[in-house]
């Protein structure tokens, strides 16, 4: 068994179709399945169920271990590197679009400032997943509110955020000074964030615990898109603090707190706890400690 057998063995796992992976792998088919006969032939079992492609239990035992030991390859070649000194490194950023908008672009300019060679990928998904990119080791670090494993992730804090109701002008909604009752909103239209999202779930909550169901006539994941949905008068929204800070306001769109709410969410960046970090890794973890 080697290295190169692993991956095929992973690659398969993850396209399901002996076709598929060998074009990702840059190997004929055949070639592809000659080399797992010959693993198979090796190990004494059969990690492959043919017709479908599927993993059996000894191919299930298989691959979790991999996925271990591939790992840890990929963690050695990152500190050996680190340690000689190479001038390439990089960084995988898991980070919602609406935060990244907020800090990458001063944080990036900063951690450059430092370390011009390192190369930076930034990955723009929802929260739900990136934290299963984090646990699958597609990202080295994943900065939102939700927090995995405490057991297994490190958490550095960034701040503590609350939300805020976001609505049309146009509405004309009386208000008490800077604070507005959700029970306002009781026969409005709601823009709201998918039912995975945390955003979503704090609405729903709230305006149940006034007496309500929020009426959502859209959902949108992208909180620039809502806030500019929000602009053009389709609906009212809840949206997170520093987003708000941040993002340019607009003209038509009134941003308020909510009465009688005071809940507040910790921002983060999380990463696994025995991850090795490179030098810019860690110079990124710094940078974060003082940009709210």
């Amino acid at each position: 068994m080697n290295i190169n057998q692993i991956k095929q063995v992973l690659t398969i796992a993850e396209e399901k179709n002996f076709t598929n992976a060998a074009k990702k792998l840059f190997i004929s088919q055949p070639s592809l399945s000659k080399s797992i006969k010959l693993l198979e032939e090796e190990l004494g079992v059969e990690l492959f169920e043919r017709s479908p492609i599927k993993l059996t239990h000894a191919g299930e035992a298989f691959v979790s271990k991999a996925k271990r030991i591939m790992a840890d390859i990929g963690e050695l070649e990152i500190e050996m590197s680190d340690i000689s000194n190479q001038s390439k490194t990089y960084i995988v950023i898991g980070i919602p679009s609406h935060r990244c908008y907020c800090f990458m672009p001063k944080i990036l300019k900063e951690l450059h400032k430092d370390f011009p060679n390192c190369y930076i990928k930034i990955e723009e998904y929802p929260t739900f997943i990136l934290k299963k990119m984090l646990a699958e080791d597609k990202i080295d670090f994943y900065l939102g509110t939700e927090n995995p494993d405490s057991l297994i992730y490190k958490a550095e804090h960034i701040c503590n955020e609350t939300v805020f109701a976001a609505y049309p002008k146009s509405w004309n909604i009386e208000f008490k000074e800077d604070e507005i009752d959700i029970r306002k909103f009781k026969e409005c239209n709601f823009i709201t964030f998918p039912e995975q999202l945390a955003l979503s779930q704090y609405l729903k909550t709230l305006c149940e615990e006034n007496g309500f169901e929020p009426k959502s006539i859209i959902e949108c994941h992208n909180a620039e898109t809502i806030y500019s949905m929000i602009d053009e008068g389709l609906g009212a929204s809840f949206l997170p603090e520093l987003f708000i800070k941040y993002f340019p306001q607009k003209d038509n769109v009134c941003i308020k707190k909510i009465k009688g709410y005071t809940f507040k969410r910790e921002f983060a960046i999380f990463y696994k706890k025995d991850k090795y970090l490179v030098k810019p890794a860690v110079k990124f973890l710094e940078l974060f400690k003082n940009i709210t």
